[in-house]
């Protein structure tokens, strides 16, 4: 009767201990705590969820419109339609989750500068606290009778938060002529990670660059960067800014670079330009952390 009696005891123990187990993977019904989020006009995002999605729901459709992905039932589409205020409701098969969304204005702008030999300087500045992987920019090429010569999207990659980045936009200068004063830049969009976090970092990188000459007379840059941070990978770009002898941008040279903290790397470009008297390097560096 003893030893049946403890089995029993044993059942009842291994049953409770079972049903506590049951209790806490059981599904969280309580509504969670309500998070903030800045958006910016225009921006078409996702959000990932850690359980099917019910419903969703905007109650200012007109500044931040949301939806069920067709496709993907963890999945909620966003649209930042204009600046203002929205509260978002996500309704899931475990609670409840509720943003209040702000929108804001997307402060970066772009501008061309013409360097000659059918090449123009894209100059785009990001005066927000975001940084983006990058941002797409709507220009428009004219002649001198203000006629539409060439009209696209051109992409440019790490616009970090509170700086100013390059990228080069090439021409048919053989078939026509650019008027630079007609001509016009704008950003139109932008992407990033909603779960990341950015850090502007441009100061943690250093550079060393040393010239040589090849045997076509071109300069060669040797470029050594260094990640200065000890925990934090970073990645972003050399800007070489070339000059003539009257202070003219005549090149662009953008040297890429992802180092690992306390990484050291080296790479070589090649200035080109016949007129070229100097050169200004510009280092734009931010770390992703998740």
């Amino acid at each position: 009767m003893k030893k049946l009696g403890k089995r029993v005891l044993a059942f009842c123990l291994a049953c409770v201990l079972a049903v506590t187990v049951v209790t806490v993977m059981e599904p969280v019904t309580a509504e969670a705590a309500t998070k903030s989020m800045t958006l910016y006009k225009g921006e078409k995002g996702y959000l990932d969820s850690w359980a099917e999605i019910k419903s969703v729901s905007s109650d200012k459709k007109s500044v931040v419109k949301v939806s069920k992905d067709k496709k993907d039932k963890y999945k909620v589409n966003f649209n930042a339609k204009t600046t203002g205020k929205a509260h978002v409701t996500i309704k899931t098969s475990r609670g409840t989750v509720k943003y209040n969304m702000t929108v804001k204005k997307l402060d970066v702008t772009a501008s061309l500068r013409d360097m000659g030999d059918g090449y123009l300087l894209l100059t785009v500045k990001n005066k927000t606290k975001q940084t983006f992987t990058d941002v797409q920019v709507q220009y428009v090429l004219k002649n001198e009778f203000g006629e539409v010569i060439k009209k696209d999207v051109a992409s440019v990659s790490d616009v970090v938060a509170g700086k100013t980045v390059y990228d080069r936009i090439l021409y048919d200068n053989y078939s026509y002529n650019v008027d630079i004063s007609q001509c016009s830049a704008k950003v139109v969009a932008d992407s990033r990670s909603l779960d990341a976090k950015y850090g502007n970092v441009s100061s943690k990188v250093t550079s060393n660059v040393t010239e040589d000459t090849n045997d076509y007379g071109n300069t060669v840059l040797t470029v050594k960067s260094k990640n200065t941070l000890k925990k934090d990978s970073v990645r972003g770009n050399h800007y070489i800014l070339v000059y003539n002898s009257e202070g003219k941008i005549v090149d662009l040279k953008t040297v890429y670079f992802y180092l690992k903290a306390g990484a050291v790397d080296t790479d070589t470009t090649t200035l080109y330009a016949e007129d070229y008297s100097t050169y200004k390097v510009v280092t734009v560096a931010y770390t992703v952390n998740y």
